[in-house]
């Protein structure tokens, strides 16, 4: 299925908003009741203020002209994501049942999500998914290296997790600035 460029950027943005939504809620849950709270009303509200820009931007397209699409959500698409999802529940099997160290979680999550954007920059031709990509599986692997010297579960969770939710905002953000 061929999705115009404007309507496949605010597919991308939603899925990007709630999945930075997601990063940040699951993550602040070891941080002091202060900061917890702080974070997550800044996720949100921040995440609201997107998703109205996305909106606004997808009125404005749906008003003009139509543009060819490139890719779609076909089957490429659907091999990327079985592959994340395997690769999510086999790393966490590992790091939850034989390692028992579930702390190391954010970092796996974190690491498979940002591989995943290497394969959608390929299919959608989209080579701003390849630096989201790049630092998303860069701040799993920090959150893990961070851990592998001692950090506990609060610091992983910013490191792989809340920042990680941030790459997304900032990601959105600056493909709504793209239009």
């Amino acid at each position: 299925m061929a999705v115009d460029p404007r309507t496949g950027r605010f597919i991308g943005s939603s899925i990007g908003l709630v999945f930075g939504v997601v990063f940040v809620l699951a993550n602040t849950g070891e941080l002091a009741p202060g900061p917890r709270l702080a974070l997550r009303i800044a996720a949100v509200v921040v995440a609201l203020a997107l998703a109205v820009g996305a909106v606004r931007q997808l009125r404005r397209a749906e008003a003009g002209e139509a543009v060819p699409g490139r890719g779609g959500f076909d089957r490429r698409y659907a091999a990327v994501v079985a592959a994340e999802v395997v690769a999510l529940a086999a790393g966490l099997a590992v790091i939850n049942g034989v390692l028992e160290a579930p702390r190391f979680a954010v970092a796996w999550v974190a690491f498979v999500v940002g591989v995943h954007f290497f394969g959608l920059a390929r299919i959608w031709r989209l080579p701003q998914f390849t630096g989201l990509g790049v630092v998303v599986a860069a701040l799993g692997v920090a959150g893990a290296v961070a851990g592998l010297l001692g950090a506990g579960p609060a610091v992983i969770g910013v490191i792989s997790g809340v920042l990680s939710g941030v790459a997304l905002f900032v990601w959105v953000g600056l493909a709504l600035r793209h239009d």
